[in-house]
């Protein structure tokens, strides 16, 4: 991950939406939080649940996915 944790979820996220994934693991920090409850409060993602491993803490986000008609 690089310095900039905001990019990080976002391209975290959206990459995974783009492969259908339900599932993206980003860390958890107090930046990551909070930008996590504003996009469960919004809706764009349906859950999210800590997890720790090797004593670091993620966040596991499960995603919405939207079906978009053009």
């Amino acid at each position: 991950m690089s310095s900039d944790t905001i990019a990080d979820i976002i391209t975290s996220i959206r990459n995974a939406n783009m492969y259908r994934k339900s599932v993206v693991r980003v860390a958890s920090t107090n930046i990551s939080q909070s930008i996590v409850k504003i996009l469960l409060r919004e809706a764009f993602i349906e859950n999210v649940r800590k997890h720790q491993e090797n004593n670091k803490d993620f966040l596991v986000l499960t995603l919405r996915h939207f079906r978009f008609s053009m």
